[in-house]
């Protein structure tokens, strides 16, 4: 009986853990594609990142993909195409974080 509890109370922090560790990715979308860079023409890869932490529901930062794409558009001076976003989250324990990845093409 005492091995049982023993083995429980040891099991139990450890699935809690392995449960609150968890990430995944929402949606991939991409736009931009329709047209081709000439050889000769210089360009550029821009990317920026952006997160947002959420607890128990509660979301405080709720323009965290407008200041991706606002950034990814201050670091091209030019036209910006081929653009995909990726939105992913990575869960924690009773929280986790909303994270946007934009990838770019400056010419």
């Amino acid at each position: 009986m005492i091995k049982k509890r023993i083995s429980t109370l040891i099991l139990l922090p450890g699935l809690l853990v392995l449960n609150g560790c968890t990430s995944s990715i929402h949606m991939v979308n991409v736009a931009g594609f329709e047209h081709t860079i000439p050889a000769n023409t210089d360009y550029r890869y821009v990317e920026t990142t952006a997160q947002q932490h959420v607890i128990l529901g509660f979301a405080f930062d709720t323009n965290y993909v407008d200041d991706a794409r606002n950034s990814l558009i201050t670091q091209c001076d030019g036209e910006l195409t081929a653009v995909s976003t990726q939105y992913s989250t990575d869960h924690g324990f009773l929280s986790w974080n909303n994270k946007i990845l934009m990838k770019g093409i400056c010419i």
